[in-house]
């Protein structure tokens, strides 16, 4: 059984997921499976991935239902210890699973980490828990849930939650071995995904937004600019004042619901 299980979700990106799957057949280190999961997609995706005569790789076919569900089909295909996530229009250098491998086998872990490259910004990386920054155990991401297939935006950083709040192990590792492609990201920019993913998690993570203040202000208060920018002024401004009083005597909060509270 391979060490490593590649989940990599692909909708309509014929055009672009060869660069990821490449990037992986790169690997300095080859105890890997790929998955490909086509979350129904109508172009030639299927016929690009084929092409591949590696015997590694595995295309599995769903009909459509968000990049989320498609994650979790193929972590249910794993056959690896570990599971890694890649999104189609992202790459990673030849390292990545060295690195990840490394860690693991000298410490008792249940998450590695490690950084990104965004392609806006290559000067600088980043260290947000992104698809391809970690490698997770396999019975671990079960037992925590797997990703939640209700959110549209926001999916990794729930899932990080999680991990976190149920006291997972966690190494972090200070390379950036992952270049995170904004040029096709579309969820990330849609205020209305924003404002859903704020509404849906103060719900469902009624405890941590309590116990994290500072989290739930921040939440609150991004939620209401993402209000602002859908012409819902009256809403945004209730979300920056209740993000405020969620840790007050905060002066950056203060400054921003006294700017959006005049803000025409």
């Amino acid at each position: 059984m391979p060490y490593f299980t590649i989940v990599i979700p692909s909708y309509n990106r014929g055009h672009i997921v060869g660069r990821a799957i490449e990037s992986v057949l790169n690997q300095s280190y080859s105890d890997f499976e790929i998955i490909v999961v086509d979350d129904g997609s109508t172009d030639n995706t299927k016929e690009v991935v084929c092409q591949y005569l590696d015997s590694r790789i595995n295309y599995f076919f769903q009909e459509n239902s968000g990049v989320s569900a498609a994650r979790n089909t193929g972590s249910k295909l794993a056959k690896g210890d570990y599971i890694v996530f890649l999104d189609s229009d992202d790459y990673v250098n030849d390292i990545w699973l060295k690195d990840f491998f490394t860690v693991l086998q000298h410490n008792l872990t249940d998450v590695v980490i490690c950084r990104s490259k965004i392609t806006e910004d290559f000067k600088n990386d980043s260290s947000s828990f992104l698809a391809g920054t970690f490698a997770i155990n396999k019975n671990v991401f079960y037992d925590i849930g797997m990703y939640d297939e209700k959110l549209k935006f926001g999916e990794n950083t729930e899932l990080n939650w999680r991990i976190n709040f149920n006291n997972c192990r966690i190494k972090t590792i200070e390379n950036s071995n992952i270049t995170y492609d904004v040029t096709y990201s579309q969820g990330g920019v849609n205020s209305q995904n924003k404002v859903d993913f704020f509404y849906y998690v103060i719900e469902k993570h009624k405890e941590i937004i309590q116990k994290k203040r500072k989290w739930a202000q921040l939440l609150y208060q991004i939620a209401g600019v993402n209000c602002f920018q859908l012409g819902r002024k009256k809403e945004g401004v209730k979300l920056i004042w209740l993000g405020y009083f969620k840790k007050p005597l905060h002066m950056k909060s203060l400054g921003r619901a006294f700017y959006y509270s005049f803000k025409k």
